[in-house]
This record gives structure tokens, C-alpha cells and sequence, in this order.
């Protein structure tokens, strides 16, 4: 009897040593958990904290070069306005060439026509001094034929038959008469030759004139041939510092481009491992509330396992087109439970326009899933929740012809299909 009891007291003894050191391994394994989870976390926060570091580095070079771009920028614009000034000047420069060249024209055909008046009055003058001389001719052939009539004197013509100093004197007055016009005839044409040369020499001073403001006009179409020039070598030489500058600033955009990947990519990194952390801080939070995912799912009704609609492409019954179908969608009664498929924390529990009222439970290691057109949720942001938690009921919210449960499953961050986990559902025809 006494052996009994002794051997009883060793055995629980032992069984005590035996649960003593299960809980001790698992207090120990546990913990062993705990410290690798929080050596993991650390080192991914000094690894966002080193990305952060290098992410904003990247950040301020590519702000300095946005800077030197801008200026670049800057000087290209001042280059264009420089080079438009230019182009205005030597624009202005054309025309005047234009006026120019017009203007010698306009001389050249003004010096044409004093060349053919000067010719008409050249002609005018010759034939006003041939008819002079041919007066002259005439006046001396009159008097060589009055003093050779006869043999008679201009005396003779005085004397003869005198009949008193009156008849002489009335003598004398015919031949002055006589010889008076022919003087003035001669004086006439005298005057008539003077004024023609004096027209004459007018015309060539017009010309002379013509022809100086002709040569000042080629001398000033020379000059602004040569600003032409110039302006355009000073435009030639700013379109190269100008194309210069613009190759500079296309490399300075590659460069931006660049740093902008190497930005979004550090960004990704960064939200990649924020979301490693909090995945970390979730499994945390599970763990410290006692909750374990399973890893396995369970269907969200107790209700119905009848399938109204399969994942993949369908008709919309509302919008009336062909899209995607991101779930299942679970005919049940309104007002019924809708349960958690697997333990986890509530990271989504909101309406919208689709979904009507929905949750999203994040179960770690990328599993997440969703239920929605809820009448009611009954958990908020941060709750945790075990596999078969009441989670909401069932309604018709948002884009929905009638009540039922909208379920989604994601597997590492994808959608997948929900049915390929379950066994004991109906497919509605």
C-alpha cells in the first residue's frame, strides 16, 4: 500500500517535471520566437532607417539638378528672347536692303530719263546754234546783197536823191530798222541757246546729284549687308550656345529621370519593408492577444453554402458589362452572421460605393480577406479576431441586386480563387 502511494507521488512528480518542462521549452521557445521577431524587426527599421537616409540624399541631389536645370532653362529662354531680338534687327536690316535697292532703282530709272532729256536738250541746243549761224548767214548775205545791188553803199543809200535833212534822216532810220532785226533776231536766238545750255547744265547737275545719292544708296545697301551678316553669325553662334545648353539640360533630365527611378524604387523598398514591419507588428499583435491564424479558411456562413456567382469575368447585373469578378458571392439570409474565415486583425472596416459596408482582415504572411455588401459591421480597425468570429450581417449595400456575402480571399498579396479551399458549397445555376 505504501509502495503504491510512494510510486503514485513519483509518477506525478515526474508527470509535473514532465508539464514543468513543456511549458518551460515552450515559455523558452516562445520566447526565443519573441527575440528573433524583434531582432527581425529591428534590423528591418535600421534598414528603412537606411534607405530613408539614402532616399533623401537622392532627393536633395535631385533637387540640385533641378535647380541647375531650371537655370539652364533660364538661360535658354534668355537665348531665345536674345536671339528673337535679333532676328527683329537683322528683319529690319532686310527691308531697309529692300528700300534700298528699291530706291537705287527708282534713281537708276530717274537717271535714265535726265540722260534722255539731256540728249533732247542737246539736240535743242544744236539746233539753236545752227539757227543762229544760219541767221548769222542770212544778216551777212543781206547786207553784202545791199551793198553789192547796184554797187550801191549804204552812203549812196543815204545821199542819193536827198531831198532834205528830214529824208535823210528817215534814210537812216529804214537801215537801222533793218539791221536792228536782224540783230535781234540774232540776240534772240543767242538768248534761246544761252537758256538751253542753262537747262542743260541744270539736267546734268540733277544727274551728277542722282548719281551721288545712287552711290551712297549701294554704299549704305553695303553696310547693312554687312549687319545682315553679323546679326546672322551672332544668331548662328547663340542657336549653338543655345542647342548647347539644351543638350546639357536633356542630360541633366536623364539625370532627374534616373534618380527619380532610383527614388520610386527606394520608395517601393521602403514600402516593402514598412509593410514586412507591420506584418511583423500584426503577428505581434495576434500572438500577444492570443489569436493564431490557422492557415487555414472557413466558410463565412452558417447560413448558406450556396454559390450565386463564380470568381473571374461576368456580366455586372448592374453596370451592365463585362468585368472582373474579384470573389465569390455567397446567397444568404439578410441579417444573418457573417464569420471571420481565419483568426487576424481587422485592417479595413469602411463603406464604399461597391462594396457597400465591408471588412478586411489581414491574417499574416500576405493572407488577407474580405467580406462585403455587410447590412452591419461589427468590428473596427485594429480588432483582433479568431477563426469564426462574428465579424458583421448579411445585407445588400452598394452595387447589389439582393442579399449575400461578397468574399474574396488574397494569397500573398493576390487575389485568388476562394472556392479552390473549400469542398461543401452549391453552385447556384
Amino acid at each position: 500500500m505504501k509502495r503504491r502511494k510512494l510510486f503514485r507521488k513519483i509518477l506525478c512528480i515526474i508527470l509535473a517535471i514532465l508539464m514543468l518542462g513543456s511549458l518551460c521549452i515552450g515559455i523558452i521557445t516562445s520566447l526565443i520566437t519573441s527575440a528573433r521577431a524583434s531582432q527581425e524587426l529591428d534590423e528591418l527599421e535600421a534598414q528603412q532607417e537606411a534607405n530613408r537616409e539614402e532616399r533623401e540624399e537622392l532627393e536633395a541631389q535631385q533637387e540640385e539638378i533641378i535647380a541647375q536645370r531650371y537655370q539652364l532653362q533660364c538661360s535658354i529662354s534668355d537665348i531665345s528672347k536674345t536671339i528673337s531680338t535679333i532676328q527683329e534687327e537683322k528683319n529690319t536690316y532686310d527691308r531697309m536692303i529692300v528700300l534700298a535697292e528699291e530706291e537705287i532703282e527708282n534713281i537708276g530709272q530717274q537717271i535714265v530719263l535726265l540722260e534722255e532729256q539731256i540728249e533732247y536738250k542737246k539736240l535743242e541746243y544744236d539746233e539753236a546754234v545752227a539757227a543762229e549761224e544760219e541767221q548769222w548767214e542770212i544778216f551777212k548775205v543781206k547786207l553784202r546783197a545791199m551793198e553789192e545791188r547796184g554797187n550801191v553803199s549804204y552812203l549812196e543809200i543815204l545821199f542819193e536823191d536827198v531831198n532834205g535833212f528830214g529824208d535823210l534822216l528817215g534814210r537812216l532810220d529804214m537801215i537801222n530798222e533793218i539791221v536792228g532785226q536782224d540783230e535781234g533776231v540774232i540776240d534772240e536766238m543767242e538768248q534761246a541757246k544761252q537758256e538751253v545750255a542753262l537747262a542743260q547744265q541744270e539736267l546734268y547737275n540733277a544727274r551728277d546729284d542722282l548719281n551721288i545719292k545712287q552711290d551712297e544708296q549701294e554704299q549704305k545697301k553695303v553696310e547693312l549687308a554687312a549687319l545682315v551678316e553679323e546679326a546672322s553669325a551672332r544668331i548662328k553662334d547663340l542657336e549653338d550656345e543655345k542647342a548647347a545648353q539644351q543638350a546639357d539640360a536633356q542630360e541633366l533630365q536623364e539625370r532627374i529621370n534616373e534618380l527619380e527611378r532610383q527614388i520610386k524604387e527606394e520608395e517601393a523598398e521602403d514600402a516593402r519593408i514598412a509593410a514586412q514591419i507591420k506584418e511583423l507588428e500584426r503577428l505581434e499583435k495576434l500572438k500577444n492577444a492570443g489569436v493564431t491564424a490557422t492557415g487555414t479558411y472557413l466558410w463565412p456562413s452558417s447560413d448558406s453554402y450556396y454559390v450565386t456567382s463564380l470568381f473571374g469575368m461576368r456580366f455586372h447585373p448592374i453596370l451592365k458589362y463585362w468585368r472582373s469578378h474579384n470573389g465569390i458571392d455567397i446567397g444568404a439570409s439578410y441579417g444573418t452572421n457573417i464569420y471571420a474565415s481565419d483568426g487576424g486583425i481587422v485592417v479595413t472596416s469602411s463603406y464604399n460605393e461597391s462594396y457597400g459596408n465591408y471588412v478586411m482582415i489581414a491574417h499574416g504572411n500576405g493572407r488577407y480577406t474580405l467580406y462585403a455588401h455587410m447590412s452591419q459591421r461589427l468590428v473596427s480597425v485594429d480588432d483582433t479576431v479568431s477563426q469564426g468570429s462574428v465579424i458583421g450581417l448579411v445585407g445588400s449595400t452598394g452595387y447589389s441586386t439582393g442579399p449575400h456575402i461578397h468574399f474574396e480571399i488574397y494569397e500573398n498579396d493576390v487575389r485568388v480563387d476562394p472556392l479552390q479551399f473549400f469542398s461543401n458549397y452549391v453552385i447556384w445555376d
